[in-house]
């Protein structure tokens, strides 16, 4: 066994050969539909959606890299091995030493190609370290992933986290788990429900999945927020849904502002414009304008002509806030251990980190 100079244990650092390996059926970058399915199928939507190929140039070139070994976990059968993080250098493995898999892939051809030059067979051995199980092998596979090189998407993080909290961690445990703060955890979590909901109330949500920091911006706007009544990611109770019944058609009318649908495109071009969105959601002449499908620019105006002024509005309401806060700060440390105290400023933080979000995705759009 290895161990981590906490002396936590890492796993056993193996020596397996290609073929005693499988794709890990729940991995969170599979579609719904396909989780649990052949491992065929796995390796053909890897393979597609991930650019498996562009690994298995860089293997048939320079060969598989001891140093970046696979994650992975006893399968049900004895001698094999599910792999639960690696999942895409897997799948360039598979198809570089097994035809019948490669077969199915959208052009087999230039797979077969570098197959033969780089002469992988399923006999070939690969360096894996093996965990006891799957709980096992989080931390390792969080850090990679959600703050590591190997950034998966922010909708994977978020099903990531939505993952450890149905096993029943909870948020601050996976929020340390995977070094993110608390209310960052929390907001992810509410995202990925709000997508959930979405989905069983009949949306197509696949733009909206491969987007998803887009929600997590328009999330991030009070205004937005309270259009479908979603709560801050902090008071959101696991396991329930973050819409009201009485606003999924709100959720609908948002996503479709956001993402667009089938017979419209959305309103919005570029995440910076979504606070000029909340702005005129908030207004009942602005809204009402969007349901009659007016443009966002042609209800900007419409509003700004009924007298408000929405950059006014805010630089008031920031100084009010700031004043307020800054008086609430002589009076916290005699109740810093209030319970009420406590989650004010734990909703707070929340936020401050959600609007600060908002400024750092107008000064740098190219993460969304």
């Amino acid at each position: 066994m290895t161990q981590s100079q906490s002396g936590v244990r890492a796993g056993e650092l193996m020596q397996v050969p290609i073929s005693s390996l499988l794709l890990d059926p729940y991995n969170p970058r599979l579609p719904e539909s396909l989780r649990g399915g052949e491992q065929a199928d796995l390796a053909v939507v890897l393979e597609m959606g991930f650019d498996a190929f562009a690994v298995a140039q860089s293997i048939a070139d320079n060969g598989f890299f001891a140093a970046e070994p696979l994650i992975a976990i006893h399968g049900e059968q004895d001698g094999k091995y599910i792999v639960v993080e690696g999942n895409r250098r897997l799948t360039a493995l598979l198809g570089l030493s097994h035809p019948e898999i490669r077969q199915e892939f959208a052009d087999p051809s230039k797979w077969a190609v570098v197959a033969e030059n780089s002469g992988t067979s399923p006999d070939v051995i690969v360096p894996i370290v093996v965990h006891k199980d799957r709980a096992a092998t989080h931390v390792e596979v969080s850090r990679a992933h959600v703050v590591g090189k190997l950034a998966w998407r922010p909708y994977m993080q978020a099903r990531f986290i939505a993952a450890r909290v149905a096993e029943g961690r909870s948020i601050a445990e996976v929020a340390d788990l995977i070094g993110i703060t608390k209310s960052k955890a929390a907001d992810l979590y509410r995202d990925q429900a709000i997508v959930a909901q979405a989905e069983k109330a009949g949306l197509n949500t696949g733009e909206v999945e491969k987007a998803f920091s887009v929600l997590t911006v328009a999330m991030s706007n009070t205004k937005l927020r309270d259009h479908i009544s979603a709560p801050l990611g902090s008071r959101l109770e696991p396991g329930t849904d973050p819409v009201p019944d009485g606003k999924v058609d709100h959720l609908k009318e948002l996503i479709s502002w956001v993402f667009g649908h089938d017979e419209a495109e959305p309103v919005i071009t570029d995440s910076r414009q979504m606070s000029a969105l909340g702005n005129v959601v908030a207004s009942d002449v602005g809204l009402s304008a969007l349901r009659s499908g007016k443009s966002l620019d042609e209800a900007k105006q419409l509003v700004q002509s009924a007298g408000m002024d929405p950059r006014e509005r805010l630089i008031k309401r920031i100084t009010v806030a700031t004043n307020a806060l800054g008086a609430a700060s002589d009076d916290l440390a005699e109740y810093a251990t209030d319970k009420q105290v406590v989650g004010l400023v734990s909703d707070l933080e929340a936020l401050i980190e959600s609007m600060r979000n908002v400024v750092d995705q107008a000064e740098d759009p190219g993460d969304v």
